[in-house]
């Protein structure tokens, strides 16, 4: 079971995700800003993170610096809607349009790349 902090400003968006990944057999924390985020982050140590699209491209830099600061080993999956720029501290990135199971995949994926077995 993976640690996954969940990252957003869509509580909606937020909680299907979050089903999913659970389903997946995953333990997730949702932060619904970036100062949530910031506690979570100095509080537990994550395997995955994943930063929705709604959050500003200042505060997901943000909380993908500290992630990595805190967490070295952390994998960063970024949703993304238009733009790609400012991604380079993903390692996965999925369009806005991805469904919770797409999400659950990225998020098996990074944790094991070479298992594709595990597609959630």
């Amino acid at each position: 079971m993976a640690k996954v902090l969940l990252v957003g400003y869509i509580a909606e968006l937020l909680e299907e995700r979050s089903n999913a990944l659970r389903t997946a057999g995953h333990q997730v924390t949702l932060a619904l800003s970036a100062e949530a985020a910031y506690q979570a982050i100095s509080q537990e140590v994550f395997d995955v993170a994943v930063l929705g699209y709604s959050v500003p491209e200042t505060e997901r830099n943000e909380v993908a610096r500290r992630l990595t600061r805190h967490s070295p080993d952390v994998k960063i999956v970024m949703i993304y809607f238009a733009s790609l720029k400012n991604t380079e501290l993903a390692d996965a990135l999925i369009p806005t349009t991805a469904s919770a199971q797409e999400v659950v995949r990225a998020v098996n994926h990074v944790l094991n790349p070479d298992d594709q077995s595990k597609t959630g």
